[in-house]
């Protein structure tokens, strides 16, 4: 994939990535990388120790041990000022079957928008439309009353171009296959100093362990973006009206080359009866360029549905962008 327009859509894609996630370097799958749940997005992404919804199977399969029943789904729109047609959608769900765990699939769209493509000659070959998916089956179990562990199995597909819009005259498509390990523990109360400490979670994640993705070049082919995920979430204050909940978490990049560098994320959440949640985080991501506040808002209404929002910055030459979800909890 060598014209210009392959050129301009790899640019973009640099773009996108640098500006919406921690970095991994030169990984591909793009996709696999956006963090869904405003929720989780405006606590400073973190919520590997939380994964209390259908999201919960890309932060940390094994949370979604302790979930009944939930659906969510996120739309964003990744750089408006510089392409309408650039979104990510996320789709979920899981349901707890009695005596074997609890089971969901999800399904994430990334959309490039639509290219023109054109020859050596600069005559156009018409346009394409470039774009990812990844399809996901999740399964966990609880081990103990307060120990989850689940797994995803994920097929991931992306076409960046038909043939006609490369030189080799190859289509710029790939695909490979990715597993995701989790576990959530909910540690039981213990006392420091005389301190009671109760609702406390340990989570820990390994993400996207598969087969690198080759394009018109095998000998290019682009590693998964393989990541380790650990942290934790405590609430030292719940009662009838109020409740507070800070997070911590490190990612720490498993791919080959060498140079990237750990993300931090820290976040707090308050929620006022359940109703309204007010949430703020701080990512510190060198290798993205991106130091700078989360923020957002939540609205539950009979502790079933969920509205949330995120304001998320990018990097330092990109605007914030704005992240919605809608979930249901039973």
């Amino acid at each position: 994939m060598k014209n210009r327009t392959m050129g301009a859509l790899v640019v973009l894609v640099l773009t996108v990535t640098a500006g919406a996630l921690h970095a991994q370097g030169e990984a591909g799958a793009q996709c696999l990388i956006i963090p869904p749940s405003a929720r989780a997005n405006a606590l400073g992404q973190c919520y590997v120790a939380i994964a209390d919804d259908a999201t919960g199977s890309w932060w940390n399969p094994g949370g979604l041990a302790f979930v009944n029943v939930a659906v969510d789904l996120m739309h964003s729109q990744l750089v408006p000022e510089l392409a309408s047609d650039v979104n990510y959608e996320y789709l979920g769900g899981v349901a707890k079957i009695g005596g074997l765990g609890t089971v969901g699939g999800s399904l994430i769209f990334l959309t490039y928008g639509k290219w023109e493509g054109t020859d050596q000659n600069n005559a156009s070959t018409g346009t394409f439309s470039s774009w990812e998916i990844a399809p996901t089956l999740s399964g966990a179990v609880k081990v103990f009353d307060n120990l989850g562990v689940g797994m995803n199995l994920k097929f991931i597909y992306i076409d960046l171009a038909p043939a006609s819009a490369t030189v080799e005259k190859q289509a710029g498509r790939g695909h490979s296959i990715a597993l995701d390990l989790g576990g959530l523990w909910k540690v039981p109360d213990f006392k420091v100093f005389g301190y009671k400490v109760s609702r406390l979670n340990l989570g820990l994640c390994v993400s996207n362990i598969g087969p690198a993705i080759s394009f018109v070049n095998v000998d290019q082919a682009a590693s998964l973006p393989r990541n380790l995920r650990a942290g934790l979430a405590y609430t030292p204050y719940s009662d009838e009206v109020g409740r507070v909940t800070v997070a911590a978490e490190f990612d720490r990049p498993l791919v080959e080359f060498t140079g990237s560098h750990n993300t931090y994320h820290v976040g707090a959440e308050f929620a006022y009866i359940d109703l309204i949640m007010l949430r703020v985080g701080y990512l510190h991501d060198r290798d993205g360029n991106i130091m700078d506040p989360t923020y957002g808002l939540g609205f539950s209404f009979n502790k079933i549905f969920r509205l949330d929002w995120a304001s998320v910055p990018q990097a330092k030459e990109l605007g914030r962008v704005n992240r919605w979800s809608l979930g249901i909890t039973f």
